[in-house]
């Protein structure tokens, strides 16, 4: 009987909780107008990246800005600044000082252009664009979302490798000396970036594990960096952990140093790739 008790009880409050709540189809919970930067959530702002060819190169960075509402019916014109304390000097680094952008009614994107002077940015620099919406007409400008990083990468042009090419890679670590044949493949949509595909160079293998410890490098004017292991059996692979920690590329020679380490086995490798 007093488990039959407690069971109408719990009943009787879920019943009373529930009448609290007011249907949520029978109310609008916000149907005031606020612009924001798209990207203006992102904690260290937007990242482009461009590859630079030539001296006189410009691109262009297409910026948006969201209309967040219920109510789209009138259209808002936001006036976009430059933060004084930006890096990215005007005539320098970039051709813009402001502009004036607007939602049209009905809609709830727009986009603006930023023009970067990617001939004059040396890679290695890393100027930033501060944006700053300064007024807005028919809209509140949010109060987190206002302001945007635009940070500036400007990198070399890559032609280290091809899908169809292969290459002799041979390592170096405390297990001794390990030779195998390898892909370098480009990483798709990414620019200078590579995917090789044992940068032990069959030292796993040796020891009867898979021949795919995979991991992306990038080149950055014959500097090689590593970005992130993309397939392996051991969660300690991973970028070097000791000095040196940035490789290069021959391009004379067709000839790539990397490093990399496997904490888990105490490893710290270094891996010599020549096209074939």
């Amino acid at each position: 009987m007093k488990k039959l008790y407690i069971l109408f009880a719990v009943a009787f409050a879920s019943l009373a909780m529930t009448s609290c709540f007011d249907d949520p189809g029978r109310e609008v919970f916000f149907d005031g107008n606020v612009v924001e930067f798209h990207d203006g959530n992102l904690p260290n702002g937007f990242t482009t990246t461009k590859v630079r060819r030539n001296a006189t190169q410009t691109d262009q960075v297409d910026i948006q800005v969201n209309r967040v509402s219920t109510n789209a019916s009138g259209a808002i014109t936001v006036n976009i600044g430059v933060d004084p304390a930006s890096t990215a000097i005007q005539g320098v680094h970039v051709n813009f000082t402001g502009t004036t952008v607007t939602i049209p009614a009905g809609q709830f994107v727009a986009t603006f252009p930023v023009t970067i002077l990617t001939g004059n940015i040396n890679p290695g620099e890393r100027p930033v664009l501060k944006l700053i919406m300064q007024s807005a007409t028919g809209a509140d400008i949010s109060t987190n979302y206002g302001d945007l990083d635009l940070n500036i990468n400007v990198i070399c042009e890559s032609k280290i490798s091809t899908e169809a090419d292969t290459w002799t890679a041979t390592s170096n670590s405390r297990f001794g000396t390990f030779t195998a044949d390898v892909k370098v493949v480009p990483v798709a949509g990414v620019a200078g970036q590579y995917t090789i595909s044992d940068i032990s160079a069959g030292l796993y293998a040796a020891f009867g594990f898979s021949t795919t410890q995979s991991a992306i490098y990038a080149d950055n004017c014959n500097k090689l960096t590593f970005v992130r292991v993309v397939q392996s059996q051991f969660g300690g692979l991973g970028g070097p952990r000791i000095d040196p920690k940035v490789g290069s590329f021959d391009p004379a020679t067709n000839t790539m140093i990397i490093y990399w380490s496997d904490s888990g086995n105490n490893i710290d490798g270094r891996t010599t790739l020549v096209k074939k």
